[in-house]
């Protein structure tokens, strides 16, 4: 019993952990392609996750704020053919810049690293996803 108390405690805290250190990453790089609004960017981290993992509309929105304030994205507001006009979050130069190189120097080679080793003990898996 105690043993799947440890388990479960752990496991929130990683999946804390992990989305909370990739979530700013994540959003810059659907900026990367075109703007968005703050939904829309929740709704697509929720398709790409294929909705396993949930964002809070308010942490979507805090994160969008430091950014803001690191000068990592801008905003503009535009007409919406939907109802009232929607603030779009655009990337910066300075915003490729950060995810060019935090792609480059950690995620690319920690992401082989890991499909290497969930390969080795996990191989059927990533045949489903």
């Amino acid at each position: 019993m105690k043993l799947r108390k440890d388990l479960d405690k752990t496991i929130a805290l990683w999946k804390k952990e992990y989305k909370k250190g990739f979530t700013s990453f994540m959003i810059l790089l659907l900026l990367k392609g075109h703007s968005m609004y703050g939904y829309q960017i929740k709704q697509k981290l929720a398709e790409i996750t294929g909705e396993k993992v949930h964002f809070q509309d308010s942490a979507v929105y805090h994160i969008l704020k430091k950014l803001r304030k690191k000068e990592f994205v801008t905003s503009e507001w535009r007409e919406s053919n939907m109802g009232p006009k929607r603030k779009y979050y655009v990337i910066t130069n300075s915003g490729e810049r950060l995810i060019n190189i935090f792609a480059i120097e950690y995620i690319c080679p920690m992401n082989k690293a890991l499909n290497n080793l969930i390969k080795k003990h996990f191989p059927d898996y990533l045949d489903n996803i």
